[in-house]
């Protein structure tokens, strides 16, 4: 009788095991390369890009924040690792520690990436409250340049 319970409970034990399991997302699967617009790899800090044809070609590298008395300065290298050269722009944004938009820069500002360069974008948010860092990258809107495969 003990042995019939031992193995009613083993048998129960592995059914509770198995449907607690969730089948793996698509990330999860071998081979798998995730083509998105934006990197939050770093809790404090996100890069969005703004054209397709930088996806993949663009990175976040180098994070590092320190405190200037009241406010929160930040370094975030963007890594080009293609081995084409980009003429970007970036505008940063601040946000509070629940995610909501304390300070941004207006202004666009250029920024060359040779191929496989790393450049490095320093800020400092304005406001007190300021503890994470959001760059935006896009390809230019410039007659004079011309950029491949711009979407």
């Amino acid at each position: 009788m003990r042995r019939i319970m031992l193995l009613t409970f083993g048998w129960c034990l592995i059914l509770l095991i198995s449907a607690c399991q969730t089948p793996p997302t698509v990330a999860e699967q071998p081979g798998y390369i995730s083509k998105s617009t934006l990197d939050n790899s770093d809790p404090r800090a996100r890069l969005v890009l703004g054209s397709n044809a930088l996806v993949g070609n663009i990175r976040m590298a180098n994070l590092a924040f320190r405190k200037v008395g009241q406010f929160t300065q930040a370094q975030v290298g963007i890594q080009n690792l293609s081995n084409d050269r980009y003429n970007i722009e970036y505008r940063v944004e601040w946000e509070d520690v629940n995610g909501f938009m304390v300070d941004q820069s207006g202004v666009w500002r250029r920024l060359t990436l040779s191929p496989t360069q790393i450049d490095t974008i320093t800020s400092t948010g304005k406001k007190p409250e300021a503890e994470k860092i959001v760059i935006n990258l896009r390809l230019p809107d410039d007659p004079f340049i011309i950029n491949r495969d711009k979407k």
